[in-house]
């Protein structure tokens, strides 16, 4: 037996490592969730909490794994004032270094942003 060990890294935890490192891009309002996962947290209102700690939340996030490659699509709200194409490149960037770090992964990495934080 030559030993070898195969490791699997799922889209859950591609997603959560995606998602807090957005959360870490200076400018970064939120993330929002797209059609599907808005309608999944109106039904959510009506279960039991997730024990799942804020920051780790995939919300605004959606991944998946195809062998050494994660496909990530992000979308946030960003502060006012924030050059949108700027912050998106930025997330792009991170989101693709973080996941080759930690999960040992090359990403692709789709952002959009969806919705802009006026000031009261």
């Amino acid at each position: 037996m030559s030993g070898r060990t195969t490791v699997t890294v799922s889209d859950l935890a591609v997603a959560r490592v995606a998602a807090r490192r957005v959360r870490r891009v200076p400018g970064v309002a939120a993330l929002m969730g797209d059609v599907a996962q808005t309608l999944l947290g109106l039904a959510a209102d009506w279960l039991p909490r997730d024990p799942v700690p804020e920051e780790l939340r995939v919300q605004g996030l959606v991944a998946s794994v195809h062998g050494h490659e994660a496909e990530i699509r992000v979308t946030v709200g960003v502060r006012f004032g924030t050059h949108c194409a700027e912050l998106a490149e930025r997330v792009r960037r991170e989101v693709t270094e973080e996941v080759a770090t930690v999960c040992g992964l090359d990403a692709r990495v789709r952002v959009t942003v969806a919705d802009i934080a006026l000031p009261a």
